[in-house]
């Protein structure tokens, strides 16, 4: 992500300091056209700063030589303005004098004549984001978040404007103690570079839905996601998404009975890389009591040479599948007494058995007379059912379908199968 780190004290910290006193005034071509007035400056501040300035400018620098002029320079200084300048051209000195120098020592040294510019009046308007948001950024380096947050805040104000700005107060804020604050900010940020035609970095997503997730907001770290892989969906990504997601740490336990519409995710992003999916695919299906998706899956690795021939644990998956299916009511009999009963239960199971064989267009039908009876889990159906048509390329339906899931854990697992929906995979 890109954030303020190392102080990057070029243009944007050593900008250049408003010259007009330092040469000649300009000619008025005719009195109603008459410049404004420089801003006043005694013969001794003007050859201290002009000695100043002409040894800085030289190559190499004359770091004795300013050093000297600016001793002058802040011993008659008289005016806000004569100080302005002694304090924008000791920046520039000490800026050369601690390079190399370890940031922190760096920041103590310069940040006083930042505060010092700040603080004058006679500092540009102008000028005085810019000086605002160094400040913020030395503050966020020494993880000062308040007043980062606060500099970057005047900076914001006072028109100072940077292509990581909103992204810093976001992590300053965050860093700060103000999690959602500032994930809000980023969204923000995000939506700014969207407005301009471009995507913002995928570690903002990153970034985003990790530290919501730290904090336990689970619908927020989830959207992050889905906003993620609309931008950013490769096959890796969708990968590692639908892993965090449901497979690891807490969520693990969260999705336990809902593993087999991760896998069928995995499976339709083309995401799966090795053949230990493919097996923990039918041993979720076999688990929820769906021998003929388990049959389906090891056959399809054994097709692809996912799975080596001859795999003694896919093997045994493929075994209990057939011996599952042998000992199971056949699919045209579930149809069948699924369209007698009185209530959706069985049509929704017969929905989910067709399913597994790959056979959409029976799976919707059957989910659909789950839905007119009465189904057991609206939710649950409406997902299967959003699944079922996704699969079979009616996709607007699908996103009408699943975005009637209403609660938890459907309705995260629907919110990935929608983006799935929108945006599929990208090579």
């Amino acid at each position: 992500m890109k954030m303020v780190s190392k102080i990057a004290l070029t243009a944007t910290l050593v900008i250049g300091l408003n010259g007009a006193a330092l040469v000649a005034p300009a000619i008025a071509k005719k009195k109603e056209e008459a410049a404004p007035a420089a801003p006043t400056i005694s013969k001794e501040a003007r050859a201290a700063a002009v000695d100043a300035q002409t040894a800085l400018a030289a190559t190499p620098k004359d770091l004795a030589k300013a050093e000297t002029a600016l001793n002058t320079l802040d011993s008659v200084a008289k005016s806000d303005y004569e100080r302005y300048l002694a304090s924008g051209l000791r920046l520039s000195l000490v800026n050369a004098q601690t390079q190399g120098q370890p940031e922190a020592a760096r920041i103590a040294a310069l940040s006083p004549l930042l505060d010092a510019l700040i603080a004058n009046p006679a500092t540009p308007k102008a000028e005085l984001g810019n000086r605002y948001n160094s400040r913020a950024a030395f503050a966020l380096s020494t993880k000062d978040y308040a007043k980062a947050v606060e500099f970057f805040l005047k900076a914001k104000d006072l028109g100072y404007t940077d292509d990581d700005l909103l992204l810093n107060i976001a992590r300053a804020k965050v860093e700060a103690g103000d999690v959602k604050g500032g994930i809000a900010d980023l969204g923000a940020a995000a939506q700014a570079e969207k407005a301009k035609g471009k995507k913002a970095p995928e570690s903002w997503y990153k970034y985003a839905f990790t530290r919501l997730g730290k904090i336990g907001d689970q619908e927020g770290a989830d959207s992050w996601t889905a906003a993620w892989l609309t931008e950013y969906g490769t096959k890796e990504n969708w990968r590692g998404a639908i892993y965090t997601f449901g497979f690891q740490g807490p969520a693990a336990v969260k999705y336990s009975k809902n593993r087999v519409d991760l896998y069928r995710l995995l499976w339709a992003t083309k995401s799966q890389t090795a053949q230990r999916e493919y097996i923990d695919y039918a041993d979720a299906a076999i688990n929820v009591g769906l021998p003929n998706e388990a049959k389906t899956v090891i056959e399809e690795g054994f097709a692809s040479e996912s799975i080596p021939k001859g795999n003694i644990t896919a093997t045994e998956e493929l075994t209990r599948a057939k011996t599952g299916i042998a000992g199971s009511t056949p699919l045209a009999t579930k149809e069948k007494n699924a369209q007698a009963a009185p209530k959706g239960d069985l049509a929704q199971q017969a929905g989910d058995a067709y399913f597994g064989t790959r056979n959409y267009a029976k799976a919707i039908e059957m989910y659909r007379l789950a839905e007119t009876k009465g189904a057991p889990d609206a939710d649950r159906n409406n997902l299967h059912l959003g699944m079922a048509l996704a699969l079979s390329g009616d996709r607007a339906e699908a996103k009408a379908v699943l975005a009637k899931v209403a609660a938890d854990p459907s309705k995260a697992i629907a919110r990935l199968w929608l983006v799935f929906v929108d945006t599929p995979p990208t090579a």
